[in-house]
């Protein structure tokens, strides 16, 4: 190798420099342009952790490293810092977060700190079983930790929810409390701990690959589980206790330091206020009353209701209810069902061979059978089968019958509360001509204060039983509307057809109602079972036949018939004799069927005659007497013929009589749609 000179000549490079050879890196790497060299160790039987900090100790003091060079450590322990990093911002994250759920889940900060506590008590058990164990802090063991907080909560959170449940249900004692809660929840809390502990021991004494990870997360929370169980049981009780008997106190304290001469002055302060502002306040309550009632008001006008007779909300019932379209749907089910009667048994395919020896014998080329076949079983299966069917239709007329006595109670309601809806806005409107009047009395001293007051005070109750009364026909509608279609509001019409509320003029005796015929139909249902099983006693046939090849040649035919008999047949026996006695049985209930609702018919006659006369005669004589009543009192008292005290008298008469009258109506009504259900 040559090198060039300034003067263009060329020395050889032996001259200028020694040449050896000596070792050195086979290989150059860089980081961010810095020359790089690795040193690799292997840690065994020791931390990650604690092998860095010896050789940092030891590197410190001996070794001196020339000017533009330095030391980093990277690897497992690269990685760990990196996690340790990370957890001391997950593990606070997480910590705030089980904080405010418990927050949101009692409401009360005291107790979410109180819970709060098994996290430290849970971490005592998880350090010590590190220590115990000798385990370094690990990232396995810090997410130990992490779902072991979560656990010790969770068992706080049982216990204490317990106690405020307990509390809310009455118990006042909070020793009654502490124990009766305990003894209820420490059963679920030491589950939950066991469970956690059995099922943590396999991975707490793990030696096979990834042990290392296992282990520390294992001891954590097996550790920390005792700790935090034992603790929890032991120290919530006492932090509970001394939390209630604190806000006992101060309730205590709040209601103790009430001041009797404050509330004094006030008294003083009021009956000095109270000439002045009685007026004002009255008028302010007429208001409110006014505003409470426009919602309802609203709501029925937004509803757009369509008036709806009886005998029309009837019809929309049986067209739409949801259980007669199941009834009719049980129909067609057993409609469906007519083939079971017809039993043909099971069909076989098979292939064989008889004395079968060195390409000799009889084979069976292909075959086919018949097995079980229930000839003798058709006609009593057939029979229960139509049993089956005229039974749902019976449960369906049943069902009909008794949604239109439902659905007539309550168009009957609603119809009831409307009535007592229009009387009391009538009696409103009586009321409200009436407070002017005594407003004007008193203005020109004609009345007492007392009068006034008195007088303004009927007024404003007349005013709040017309709004309970607004709301009770609103539910009342409410309830009429879940018999009928979803998609339209309905309400009642203003009077009853006569045709609704007449009776079947006939000496019914019952023997058509759908309820003794549903009981009658299970008899024939039972008996027709009866035989069914019986039938299944019945020899039943059996059927076969083949192509066969006898010693190679072919061309020949096998055939079987015969019969299955079931002589040791004891589960069929038995649920024969089982049938049986559902026969029996059957026809003792329908005994007692008929005598019970022929007591209940009578019993339905003679309450329907009770308020028949009892309506008529309010319908006939006392209700138009309140009505004349109602209607003359205030242009009485407004002309001077009756004085304040006269005027209510006849007005609460009034009122009284109309809704004795409406009360009557419903009862009769009641009683009329109770005789039409036994006389349909």
């Amino acid at each position: 190798m040559y090198i060039d000179l300034k003067d263009g000549n060329q020395i050889p490079i032996i001259e200028i420099a020694e040449i050896e050879y000596v070792p050195g890196p086979m290989q150059i790497s860089r980081d961010n342009t810095y020359r790089r060299t690795y040193v690799g160790v292997n840690a065994r039987g020791r931390d990650v952790e604690s092998v860095v900090k010896d050789i940092q100790q030891k590197l410190d003091e001996e070794l001196d490293l020339p000017s533009g060079y330095y030391i980093t450590y990277g690897g497992e322990f690269e990685n760990l810092q990196s996690a340790k990093d990370r957890l001391i911002i997950v593990v606070p994250i997480a910590l705030f977060l089980i904080f405010i759920l418990l927050y949101f889940a009692l409401k009360s900060f005291s107790q979410s700190l109180m819970i709060y506590i098994a996290i430290p008590l849970a971490a005592i058990g998880g350090v010590f079983a590190l220590w115990l164990r000798d385990m370094p802090f690990s990232i396995s063991a810090g997410v130990g930790f992490i779902v072991l907080f979560g656990v010790a909560v969770l068992n706080g959170l049982v216990l204490i929810n317990r106690f405020n449940s307990l509390k809310e249900e009455g118990v006042i004692s909070i020793k009654d409390r502490i124990f009766k809660g305990t003894k209820e929840r420490i059963r679920p809390i030491m589950l939950t701990a066991t469970t956690d502990i059995f099922g943590f021991l396999p991975m707490a004494f793990s030696t096979s690959a990834g042990a290392e990870v296992q282990q520390p997360l294992a001891t954590v929370v097996i550790g920390g589980m005792l700790t935090a169980t034992l603790l929890t049981l032991v120290v919530l009780p006492v932090l509970y206790t001394f939390i209630e008997k604190r806000r006992e106190r101060k309730e205590q304290n709040k209601i103790g330091s009430f001041n009797p001469q404050a509330l004094t002055t006030i008294l003083i302060l009021g009956f000095m206020l109270g000439g002045t502002a009685s007026a004002s306040a009255q008028r302010a309550v007429e208001g409110r009353a006014q505003q409470s009632q426009a919602p309802v008001q609203d709501l029925i006008a937004k509803d757009s209701i369509t008036p709806i007779t009886l005998s029309r909300a009837v019809e929309i019932a049986k067209e739409n209810y949801p259980v007669l379209k199941a009834s009719q749907l049980e129909i067609e089910r057993q409609n469906a069902l007519t083939g079971n009667a017809y039993d043909y048994g099971s069909t076989q395919v098979f292939t064989g061979g008889e004395e079968v020896a060195d390409g000799q014998g009889i084979y069976t080329l292909i075959g086919i059978g018949q097995q079980n076949i229930d000839l003798l079983g058709i006609g009593a299966k057939k029979r229960l089968q139509q049993q089956r069917i005229q039974l749902a239709e019976t449960a369906l007329d049943l069902s009909e019958i008794q949604i239109e006595r439902e659905v007539k109670k309550a168009w009957s309601e609603a119809f009831q509360a409307k009535k007592k809806f229009v009387l009391y806005r009538e009696l409103d409107s009586i009321y409200d001509q009436f407070a002017q009047s005594v407003e004007l009395n008193y203005e020109v001293e004609a009345i007492s204060r007392l009068e006034y007051a008195a007088a303004r005070n009927q007024a404003l109750q007349i005013n709040n039983k017309f709004q309970q009364a607004e709301t009770d026909y609103f539910i009342a509608l409410q309830k009429l509307n879940l018999w009928l279609t979803p998609d339209a509001m309905y309400g009642v019409s203003d009077e009853l057809g006569a045709s609704e509320i007449s009776i079947l003029e006939s000496n019914n005796t019952l023997n058509d109602h759908p309820e003794l015929s549903l009981s009658r139909k299970r008899i024939d249902e039972a008996q027709a079972s009866y035989d069914a099983a019986r039938a299944n006693l019945l020899p039943q046939f059996n059927l076969q036949g083949g192509l066969q090849r006898v010693n190679g040649d072919s061309g020949f035919y096998t055939y079987q018939a015969g019969i299955t008999v079931p002589l040791f047949s004891g589960p069929d026996r038995s649920r024969a004799k089982a049938a049986k006695l559902d026969a029996q049985i059957a026809e003792t209930n329908a005994a007692y069927k008929q005598r019970e609702l022929q007591s209940e018919y009578t019993q339905a006659m003679q309450n329907y005659v009770r308020w028949r006369d009892t309506w008529f005669f309010y319908k006939t004589e006392a209700l138009p007497l309140a009505i004349d009543q109602r209607k003359g009192a205030l242009l009485a008292y407004k002309e001077g013929a009756l004085d304040y005290a006269a005027f209510t008298q006849i007005i609460r008469d009034a009122i009284q009589t109309e809704m004795d009258a409406l009360d009557a109506l419903d009862n009769y009504l009641i009683a009329l749609f109770e005789l039409q259900y036994f006389q349909n």
